[in-house]
């Protein structure tokens, strides 16, 4: 998995060595089956994966001070070992209008198409960045199979939260 795992030289290789690369990004913080199904839809565009790991710096900014839950360097091991994944990389330290913090990996990498959720709050955003780049961007649902239970990542932080002050029997 570790040679899955890229940094932001690797970028131009990648691209002179794949056709059709497609690129997605977030924090995946608490990793879920959403994720999973998530990478399945992105991969379905193309031949190969790139996925974006938000950094802690950015996640701390976006989420809060208590997050992330678990390390960038965890979260993008974690990320590589998913089957269609093909290359992960920890995104950069700087956020910029619509939550990009990724706009120099996405020019270095020249993606052929830039994968989002359809209900993304910085769709527009994200959109003109696809257009000043040649990006082609297409969106996917937060659908899953029936036998899947949606479920966010902030879902299971605050169920967690909950079990460990329901066991030391503190109010809620």
């Amino acid at each position: 998995m570790k040679n899955k795992i890229i940094d932001y030289n690797d970028l131009e290789k990648i691209r002179k060595k794949h056709q059709n690369i497609v690129f997605c990004s977030g924090c995946f913080d608490v990793l879920h089956s959403g994720h999973a199904y998530f990478f399945k839809q992105c991969k379905e565009f193309g031949d190969v994966l790139v996925v974006d790991v938000g950094s802690d710096k950015v996640i701390k900014s976006l989420k809060g001070l208590e997050r992330p839950i678990n390390s960038q360097n965890n979260r993008v091991y974690l990320i590589s070992a998913f089957q269609d994944v093909d290359y992960a990389i920890i995104g950069g330290e700087e956020v910029i209008d619509g939550k990009i913090d990724f706009k120099e990996i996405m020019e270095k990498l020249k993606p052929d198409i830039f994968v989002l959720n359809d209900d993304d709050s910085a769709i527009e955003q994200k959109r003109r960045l696809c257009n000043e780049l040649g990006v082609e961007m297409k969106m996917v649902s937060r659908v899953l199979p029936d036998f899947l239970k949606m479920i966010s990542s902030t879902e299971i932080i605050k169920k967690g939260e909950k079990d460990v002050r329901n066991s030391w029997n503190l109010e809620l």
